[in-house]
């Protein structure tokens, strides 16, 4: 078929009706259907970005921080229940300052008398008097009695106490512990409480031995204390005893050999002695493991007897 102009012209026309028809609609339908709604990613991505442009506004009108020091504060010390030293005091109180005499260990023969010396300082905070004493407490006594104080001893100030033994007949190792009483009657010594003893520690030989005994003949009712010398004839040794007041009879050990024997009673001045007819003094023999009797000292002058035979 034949397409002529006129028709050509009018498809034409047709055409740009059916366009001009459509595009009023158009128009107005985009602004309803442009587009398409945001979905929810897209919301939250604008939110965040809102957000953060809020912020960096916000910072940026916001004055400048000021730099902070910290310091390191030191923790102070969690307080202990630790106790406070108090001082002690006590009224009668010793300290041992040293042994003036036989130290600690000292090696005696069997019955040999021996005179123990401690130095004491009162430590504590009453003068001691001459009513104040030096006690046995306990241990090995040997023969050891009260001796009191000897004088005013102030608080500070020092002292020497003795007291005189007689070493035991047996060999070993002897300790005799003392203390010091008050006038009253209470019993106190040294240590960090008063309540320590001092004492008086020694041996004794194991030498060969034998016992003597004999009659204390003093010219009186009363026998005083004496002091008994066992001297060795030939060498001069001595070996001595205390024997108490009112004690007529006595008995001690010595080493063998032969001896002199005398006494002294110091507080009258006169000695005793073991003497032959001539008054002079008479040597006696001691046995090991014998009994030697009959040693009696019944001579009293005030001065001292001659050595016989």
């Amino acid at each position: 078929m034949k397409i002529t102009t006129n028709q050509i012209l009018i498809l034409f026309g047709i055409i740009a009706l059916a366009i001009m028809a459509c595009l009023p609609i158009s128009i107005f339908a985009m602004p309803l259907i442009g587009p398409g709604q945001p979905s929810q990613a897209d919301s939250v991505a604008t939110l965040q970005v809102m957000v953060a442009q809020t912020m960096a506004a916000q910072t940026q009108n916001a004055p400048s921080p000021t730099p902070t020091l910290f310091l390191s504060t030191p923790v102070p010390a969690r307080p202990t229940n630790t106790p406070v030293a108090t001082a002690v005091f006590y009224c009668d109180w010793a300290a041992f300052i040293k042994d003036v005499s036989i130290p600690d260990g000292t090696l005696l023969s069997p019955g040999e008398v021996f005179t123990k010396t401690w130095r004491l300082q009162n430590r504590g905070t009453c003068t001691w008097s001459p009513d104040y004493d030096v006690v046995f407490y306990g241990g090995a006594q040997m023969s050891g009695v009260t001796m009191q104080v000897p004088g005013y001893v102030a608080p500070g100030q020092t002292v020497d106490v003795a007291v005189t033994f007689t070493a035991p007949s047996a060999a070993g190792h002897y300790t005799g512990y003392w203390l010091l009483r008050n006038s009253s009657g209470g019993l106190f010594g040294t240590g960090a409480h008063a309540d320590e003893t001092f004492f008086v520690d020694i041996y004794v030989k194991d030498i060969p031995h034998g016992e003597v005994t004999g009659n204390i003949c003093y010219p009186s009712d009363h026998n005083p204390a004496v002091t008994l010398y066992f001297e060795s004839k030939g060498t001069s040794d001595v070996i001595q005893f205390a024997i108490p007041a009112n004690t007529p009879v006595y008995k001690i050990l010595l080493p063998t050999g032969v001896y002199y024997a005398h006494a002294w009673a110091s507080g009258y001045d006169l000695e005793g002695a073991y003497v032959d007819s001539s008054f002079l003094m008479k040597s006696f023999v001691v046995n090991s493991g014998q009994l030697t009797t009959n040693i009696n000292l019944c001579d009293w002058s005030p001065t001292s007897h001659a050595r016989g035979e």
